[in-house]
């Protein structure tokens, strides 16, 4: 891990992706109208919706992009997975656990816009059982065993507490160049909206 005394959570770059259970029905093309009408009717919690951005043409790039001023949602199919990736880009005040469960949360949320999206016909499902939790900051969080050892104890608490679980597996799932991910296998897969449910039955 970095030698700077903060620790990787202190990062606002903590990313949450959720993966789609049936790739087949994926077009990326059709999301860009979709991201725009999340901003004319200001459908995500907490964010200033500003743009959507269209990368699909870049190879294992960041795909549709809807661009936040607090965080961006990607769309992609990076490594072979679609999936919606939550990913932070301003400071917070969430720190540890909290920042954890703030990326969880959005990624959700998102989650739930594209399950019940009419245009979208409900062939966007995402599975929980495995999730891709990341931090995008190579300073406070090298891609290494010394960086999951340090977010382990937060990172298993979160998802024992929102899955109901007791082990939840973690694996270091990038390479050294590459930015920070964990693998997070939580041995069980409940539905998006039972998650967010949970997650709003914790809120103090």
């Amino acid at each position: 891990m970095s030698s700077d005394s903060r620790s990787p959570l202190d990062s606002p770059e903590v990313s949450v992706k959720l993966f789609v259970t049936d790739p087949s029905g994926v077009r990326l093309k059709e999301l860009i109208p979709v991201f725009h009408r999340w901003i004319k009717e200001n459908l995500l919690e907490d964010e200033l919706q500003i743009d959507v951005a269209n990368y699909e043409h870049v190879p294992k790039g960041p795909g549709i992009v809807l661009i936040c001023d607090k965080a961006h949602y990607y769309f992609d199919v990076r490594v072979g997975r679609a999936g919606l990736r939550y990913r932070g880009r301003r400071e917070s005040r969430a720190r540890g656990t909290d920042a954890i469960t703030r990326a969880f949360r959005s990624a959700l949320h998102a989650a739930r816009l594209l399950e019940t999206d009419p245009a979208l016909e409900g062939r966007y499902r995402f599975g929980t059982d495995e999730v891709e939790f990341g931090i995008y900051d190579r300073l406070l969080a090298p891609s290494e065993e010394s960086t999951l050892s340090a977010i382990r104890p937060e990172l298993e608490q979160v998802v024992r507490e929102l899955y109901a679980v007791d082990r939840p597996a973690l694996e270091l799932s990038s390479g050294p160049r590459e930015p920070f991910m964990v693998t997070v296998k939580a041995g069980a897969s409940p539905s998006v909206e039972d998650l967010l449910g949970r997650l709003a039955a914790a809120r103090p």
